[in-house]
């Protein structure tokens, strides 16, 4: 058992200290400003640390920290980890080094600082009540949202599909193509059937027949794409979202090694798209309060729900 923990978070810096309840544990965020700015430098791993208080499992209070610092990669756009750990007994500290993995990427923060712990308190309650595999599955999509803001525009466009793709598997349930691809489905089927008969061609390992049905699969993701905006009621109004034209610049990528147009056009195409799947995963983390947004270059913060219908 401990009475109190302590994780050394690296990757952020608080605009303020943080301190709620959570099921009789006692949380605080604390950035150590002074101590920040004397050494003046950006390791921050001892700078900001999340602290634990309550009598406990030293693995319940470890498994609250990793829920914790998880929603914070995903509020602020980049991985959160913590190398040190430190637990206390009867006022002896029992220190871990334990090197998770780091990453420089970086995605578009959604939660304003000063609404972190307002995110905390709504998201922490459903978070815990997930499977391991569901925490798993949101992790999977933070993760690729945290490495569409810096790098190769053609990488960002890739991980931003990935994103949406997971959603929709995870989150959608399997859709049937429409008659008119059913049948165009079947036609396709029947030539190449032909065509391999009358032509002797052996489609090793069945690659050529493959190629085309992926087409038709592609064109189910995007149906079930569109239902899982629809289904979380999204706002579509609200932004200028195309999912066509970015799975159509990540076809590009795939098959050219590049796209099309330049990429302050592709970037206008990438950003809603990252937004808007950023927000309906706060949805469903039960967050109501403030996001992050811009307009004409400006910062505003407006409340989730203005966009959803």
């Amino acid at each position: 058992m401990i009475e109190k923990s302590k994780f050394y978070l690296r990757n952020y810096l608080p605009k303020e200290n943080i301190e709620f309840n959570y099921e009789s544990q006692i949380i605080k965020i604390d950035f150590q400003k002074d101590k920040f700015e004397k050494h003046n430098e950006f390791n921050n791993s001892d700078y900001t640390i999340l602290s634990i208080n309550k009598l406990q499992k030293k693995e319940d209070s470890l498994n609250l920290a990793i829920d914790l610092k998880n929603l914070l990669s995903f509020a602020l756009g980049k991985r959160i980890i913590f190398n040190k750990q430190s637990y206390f007994l009867d006022d002896k500290e029992t220190v871990i080094n334990k090197e998770m993995v780091e990453s420089s990427n970086s995605g578009p923060q959604i939660i304003p600082d000063l609404e972190i712990k307002d995110f905390l308190l709504n998201s922490l309650p459903i978070w815990r009540k997930l499977s391991n595999c569901e925490k798993n599955n949101f992790y999977t999509i933070f993760d690729y949202l945290n490495q569409t803001r810096e790098g190769f525009i053609e990488d960002r466009i890739l991980r931003t599909v990935q994103a949406w793709e997971c959603s929709a598997n995870y989150w959608t349930d399997e859709v049937e193509l429409s008659d008119d691809f059913k049948d165009l489905k079947k036609r396709i089927s029947e030539t190449f059937k032909h065509w391999k008969k009358e032509t002797g061609y052996i489609d090793t390992n069945g690659a050529l027949g493959s190629s085309y049905k992926s087409v038709l699969e592609q064109e189910k993701l995007m149906l079930r794409l569109e239902n899982f905006i629809s289904e979380n009621k999204l706002n579509k109004e609200c932004f200028n979202l195309d999912l066509k034209k970015m799975k159509n610049m990540r076809d590009s990528v795939v098959h050219q090694g590049k796209i099309d147009i330049t990429g302050n056009s592709a970037i206008e195409i990438l950003e809603p798209c990252i937004k808007c799947l950023q927000l309906i995963i706060l949805k469903k983390l039960n967050y109501n309060g403030l996001v992050m947004d811009s307009k004409n270059n400006w910062r505003t913060d407006n409340n989730i729900n203005n966009y959803f219908k």
